[in-house]
C-alpha cells in the first residue's frame, strides 16, 4: 500500500507520493514524515518494540503527552500532526512545545492477513494513498462519506478504521485465545443459572448472580474474593449463549403446563380434532356481571353462572345453562337445554326464530371436559351409562385443549360488556384499591341477563367463519361457512352421532335431587311445601319418612316424587303460592329478607309491649293515690252508678 506510512507488516518503508528519492526505501519526504521501519531495526522490532530515535531516522516516533502515548504523523518546522495511539481519534496540530519525551511501544503483531482485514484495508486505501486527509478535515470526511455509500456502510466506521491504521499501521483483528479460566467460569456460570435461575421459585437473574458469589467468591467469614466475576460478564454470557430463548426456562420457572399453553408450537386445527357431529365440549364460568332480583330490583343476587356445551365439528353452541346454581345440576341442565327444541326455549323469552338458525337438538354422543368435579359426577357417569354416551377427560389447567368453548365464553360476554358498562359489568380493576363497587350498577334480571346471552348465541350460531378449514366436497357444495350452516350440512349427509332422547324424560333426569320428609302438610324441605291430591294414599303411607324429590332450581312451582324409579308431580301448597314462579335461590332470598323484616316488626312489638306496661302501672299508681278506699254496700253502689250516668249525660 503505497501510503508514505511505516508497514509495520514488512517492515519497510513505502515510498510515497511526494518522496525526494522515490527508489530509496527508509528515506524520509521533503516535510520530514516519520513512520519508517528499516532493516537494521528488524532484531527491534522483533523484540516487540518500535525505537523512537532522532527525528529524520525514518523511525516511527511516539511521544508521551500529560500522560497518553501519540503517533507523530507529519513533522513540520512548528510542530506536528499527531494521533492518540491508544483511542485512535482524528489527528491534532501541536506546536513542539508540547511535545513529551519520545516512547517505545510494542509493535504490532505479524501474522498473514485474514479476509476481513483485507477489506477493511481495501475499502480505506483511497484515505490511506491522500496524505492530505491527514491535516484536511473537510476532505477526509468528504472521502470518507463517499466511500461509505460505495461500500454500504456508515462514515464513521469509515473514519473509526482509519484512524486505527494511522495510530497501529495495521488494522489486523486481535484474535486472543480463550484462557483455560474463562472456559471454567462459563461451567461456573452454567451451573448457577440452572440451579438458582432456573427454578420455580422464579428468582430474578441479580438474584442469581448473588448467590452465585456466596456459593462460590467468598471466604469463610463472608467476605467477596478479590477476584470475582462481573454482574456483565453473568449476564452477558446468559444473554450470548441464548438461555434466555429456550423452553427449558420456561417450563423450569413458569411449568409444564404453562409452557404448553402459551409457549409451545401450534399446529392443526381444532374442528379437524373430530368428523361427526355429537362431540361436545364442555366447561363452566362465573359471568363478569352482577344481577338484581326479578321480584325486588333493590336486591342484588351476585353474579350468574354460564355452562356451555360447544360442538367440536361445526363450533355451535348446542347447549347453556344461565343460573345460579353450580356443580352436576347445572352440567345436566346444560345437556337438557342442549337436547331440547330450541325454538320452545327461545320463545319462552319472546325471541322469534326458525329451527334453521339454532338446529341443534338430542343428547351428544361424546362430551369432552375437564376433571372438573362437577363433570366427574355420579349422576353425569349414570347419564352416561344410561344412554351409551361417552366422556372424554382433558388433563386439568390445560383450556387450550378445550379451546373452541374457552374462546366461546370470551365471545358471549364481549359482546355486551361494552353496552353494559356502568349496570354491574365488572372491570379489570375490580380488585384494585379505590374500585367502583359494581355491585351497586347491577340492573338486569336473571332472565334478562339469559334472553341477552340467548340472542348472542343465535348471532354467533349464524355468524361466518373466515378460517374454517373447510372440505373440498364442502367447497363444492357452497355449504355456507357458519355454525349452523356446517351443522345442517353434515346433518344431512349422515355425520351425526346424536342421541333422540324423549322431552320429559331428559328433563326430569336433568333436575337436581334433594331430600325431603313427608309430613301431614305434604312434602317439605327448605321452607317449600309440595301436595297432590291424587297421590293422598301413597303420601299417607310415607309420612314420617325421608324421600327423594326432582326440582326445578329455576322455577319452584313443581316438583318430582322419586318413587319405584318414576317421577310422580308435585305442586306447591296454598301456603307456598307466593313463591310461584320464583327461583330457589331468589325465593331464599326473598323469604330472607321477609324474615329480616318479621325480626324488625318484632323488635318493635316488644318495645310497644314495654310501653304499654309502663303506661298501665303509671295509671294503676295514680288511681291508687286518687281517693281513699272505704267498704260500700250494693244499694250504695247503684246510687253512685246512678250519679254518675248523670254527669255523663
Amino acid at each position: 500500500m503505497d501510503n508514505g506510512l511505516c508497514d509495520h507488516r514488512s517492515g519497510w518503508r513505502r515510498s510515497g507520493p511526494g518522496d525526494r528519492d522515490s527508489g530509496s526505501a527508509g528515506k524520509t519526504c521533503g516535510n520530514r514524515e516519520t513512520g519508517a521501519f528499516t532493516p537494521l531495526l528488524e532484531s527491534q522490532r522483533r523484540r516487540g518494540l518500535a525505537a523512537c530515535p532522532d527525528r529524520g531516522g525514518g523511525i516511527a516516533m511516539y511521544l508521551e503527552i500529560n500522560g497518553s502515548i501519540y503517533r507523530l504523523l507529519i513533522e513540520q518546522e512548528q510542530g506536528g500532526w499527531l494521533i492518540p495511539y491508544e483511542t485512535p481519534g482524528a489527528p491534532v496540530f501541536l506546536t513542539r512545545a508540547g511535545w513529551g519525551k519520545r516512547v517505545a511501544v510494542p509493535a504490532e503483531p505479524d501474522g498473514p492477513r485474514t479476509k476481513a482485514e483485507q477489506k477493511r484495508l481495501d475499502m480505506i486505501r483511497p484515505l490511506t494513498e491522500e496524505r492530505a486527509c491527514i491535516t484536511d478535515k473537510i476532505l477526509r470526511r468528504r472521502m470518507a462519506v463517499r466511500i461509505a455509500q460505495e461500500h454500504h456502510t456508515t462514515s464513521r466506521r469509515v473514519l473509526r478504521l482509519y484512524y486505527i491504521f494511522l495510530a497501529h499501521g495495521t488494522i489486523q483483528l486481535k484474535r486472543k485465545a480463550l484462557k483455560p479460566k474463562r472456559e471454567e467460569q462459563k461451567k461456573i456460570f452454567a451451573a448457577a443459572i440452572e440451579r438458582y435461575y432456573l427454578s420455580a421459585k422464579r428468582p430474578s437473574l441479580r438474584d442469581a448472580y448473588d448467590c452465585l458469589l456466596l456459593e462460590q467468591y467468598t471466604d469463610e467469614e463472608g467476605k467477596l474474593l478479590p477476584e470475582y466475576p462481573s454482574w456483565h460478564s453473568f449476564r452477558q454470557y446468559y444473554y450470548r449463549s441464548g438461555m434466555h430463548k429456550k423452553s427449558h426456562k420456561i417450563i423450569a420457572r413458569e411449568g409444564l403446563s404453562d409452557y404448553q399453553r402459551n409457549h409451545r408450537l401450534l399446529g392443526g386445527s381444532a374442528p379437524l380434532w373430530k368428523d361427526h357431529l355429537g362431540s361436545y365440549q364442555m366447561d363452566a364460568t362465573q359471568a363478569d356481571i352482577y344481577l338484581v332480583s326479578s321480584f325486588d330490583r333493590s336486591l342484588v343476587i351476585g353474579r350468574p353462572n354460564i355452562y356451555l356445551a360447544v360442538d367440536t365439528v361445526s363450533e355451535l353452541i348446542a347447549g347453556i345453562y344461565v343460573g345460579l346454581e353450580a356443580g352436576e345440576n347445572a352440567v345436566m341442565a346444560c345437556l337438557a337445554n342442549a337436547a331440547a327444541d330450541k325454538v320452545e326455549i327461545c320463545s319462552k323469552y319472546g325471541i322469534h326464530m326458525t329451527q334453521e338458525q339454532w338446529p341443534s337438538s338430542g343428547l351428544p354422543a361424546e362430551i369432552i371436559t375437564d376433571k372438573g368435579r362437577e363433570f366427574e359426577s355420579a349422576r353425569v357417569g349414570e347419564l352416561c351409562v344410561r344412554y351409551g354416551m361417552e366422556r372424554e377427560s382433558l388433563p386439568p389447567f390445560r383450556p387450550d385443549r378445550k379451546s373452541l368453548v374457552e374462546k366461546t365464553f370470551d365471545l358471549l360476554q364481549s359482546r355486551y360488556k361494552s353496552l353494559l358498562r356502568g349496570k354491574g359489568v365488572i372491570e379489570p380493576d375490580a380488585q384494585e384499591r379505590w374500585s367502583t363497587d359494581y355491585r351497586s350498577q347491577a340492573v338486569l334480571t336473571l332472565e334478562e341477563y339469559t334472553e341477552l346471552l340467548l340472542r348472542i348465541i343465535l348471532y354467533l350460531n349464524n355468524r361466518p367463519l373466515k378460517n374454517y378449514p373447510a372440505s373440498t366436497e364442502m367447497l363444492q357444495q357452497q355449504v355456507p361457512m357458519t355454525p349452523a350452516g356446517i351443522w345442517r350440512w353434515m346433518q344431512e349427509n349422515g355425520r351425526s352421532d346424536l342421541l333422540e332422547v324423549e322431552k320429559e324424560e331428559i328433563y326430569c333426569l336433568a333436575l337436581p335431587r334433594k331430600e325431603a320428609r313427608v309430613t301431614r302438610r305434604g312434602v317439605e324441605w327448605d321452607g317449600f311445601v309440595y301436595i297432590n291430591p291424587e297421590l293422598r294414599n301413597l303420601l299417607e303411607q310415607l309420612r314420617g319418612q325421608k324421600v327423594t324429590v326432582a326440582f326445578d332450581a329455576q322455577n319452584t312451582a313443581k316438583a318430582y316424587l322419586l318413587y319405584e324409579c318414576g317421577y310422580l308431580p308435585l305442586a306447591l301448597a296454598q301456603s307456598c303460592s307466593c313463591y310461584t314462579g320464583m327461583a330457589a335461590s331468589e325465593a331464599q332470598l326473598y323469604r330472607k329478607h321477609a324474615q329480616e323484616t318479621i325480626h324488625m316488626l318484632d323488635k318493635q312489638d316488644v318495645q310497644a309491649r314495654i310501653e304499654l306496661l309502663r303506661s298501665t302501672k303509671e295509671l294503676i299508681r295514680q288511681a291508687e293515690n286518687g281517693g281513699m278506699k272505704r267498704r260500700q254496700s250494693g244499694s250504695e253502689i247503684s246510687a253512685n252508678r246512678e250519679t254518675e250516668r248523670r254527669k255523663r249525660t
